[in-house]
């Protein structure tokens, strides 16, 4: 909650205070708590900066993008933030873009901060808070943020806010049925047509449309039921013919430990029963996709040649 200049602050120099609070304050409530001439003289001395019209932070704030963010509710109540800056405002492991967007209704015209972009719609539904500031749903935010990426950057936004959970494939399909134009809406379509044809989760999904898509992985089944001596277990890829089983692992999907004892067990009983375990993380899968298909390729060599000389 953004904290209000009360009269114990007011004994303080009103440079110090917004350097204590990484917070957006309007020029009326700094007026009211000081006086007009007591900021005027913060903004001479380049204590105080002003980030919008009649809104003002502290001059070592004005890059924080909550600070930013919060400039941008008080500067227009009526609107709300939109694309990757919503996104990292919800999860702050999502990169933070150099500026922000705020959805506004259409016919406004206004000064825009050089740290944002204006955005024109109709009435805006609803809003959410992330970190404090007002931004629309985060399933409208992802849209935005793909709609308004490059086209060679929108799958890895995409990728990257599903992982975080940022919300579910199923409420960005609805707000796509929603939407009348998206850029690239026919890729967006096909890759939450994935989703629905079965994977669990964004590394499932990667991992088994991109990672390893080709000919050469052909032979691999996806979350293929497998009868255990000792239990029956669902591998995220199976080879049979090679007894060889990989499993995705997330640390979101794994986090906790009673998760991890589960996966621990499985891969003892897949091991006990004969079948080679591989593992890749969603770093692996993300970052180093040609590593993991090299990896898997040689160890399916080694398996098929093992059985053909014994």
């Amino acid at each position: 909650m953004r904290p209000l200049p009360d009269p114990a602050s007011r004994r303080t120099a009103i440079g110090d205070f917004l350097a204590e609070n990484p917070h957006a304050y309007t020029r009326d409530e700094l007026v009211d708590a000081w006086s007009r001439r007591q900021l005027d003289r913060g903004i001479r001395e380049g204590t105080v900066a002003r980030l919008a019209t009649g809104v003002y932070c502290g001059a070592t704030r004005t890059s924080d993008l909550t600070v930013r963010g919060e400039a941008l509710n008080l500067w227009q109540p009526t609107g709300a933030v939109t694309g990757a800056g919503a996104l990292h405002l919800y999860d702050e492991s999502l990169p933070k873009p150099e500026r922000l967007d705020l959805l506004v209704p259409h016919g406004r015209r206004l000064e825009v901060p050089p740290w944002a972009r204006l955005r024109q719609t109709g009435p805006i539904r609803s809003t959410t808070r992330a970190n404090g500031v007002a931004c629309v749903p985060m399933a409208r935010a992802l849209l935005d943020a793909w709609r308004y990426a490059p086209a060679a950057d929108r799958r890895d936004i995409l990728w990257e806010a599903l992982w975080a959970r940022v919300c579910t494939w199923r409420q960005l399909r609805r707000e796509l049925d929603r939407a009348a134009r998206v850029a690239g809406r026919r890729d967006l379509e096909r890759v939450l047509s994935w989703f629905g044809s079965g994977a669990t989760t964004p590394l499932e999904v990667r991992a088994k449309h991109e990672t390893f898509a080709d000919a050469r992985f052909r032979e691999f089944e996806w979350q293929a039921p497998l009868a255990l001596p000792s239990r029956r277990a669902v591998p995220d890829m199976l080879h049979r013919r090679a007894m060889l089983a990989v499993e995705l692992d997330g640390d979101r999907v794994h986090a906790t430990r009673e998760a991890r004892d589960r996966d621990r067990t499985r891969r003892t009983d897949l091991a006990a029963a004969g079948y080679a375990v591989v593992g890749f993380g969603w770093n692996d899968i993300t970052r180093r996709p040609a590593w993991c298909r090299e990896r898997l390729l040689a160890v399916l060599a080694s398996r098929l040649s093992a059985q053909r000389g014994s």
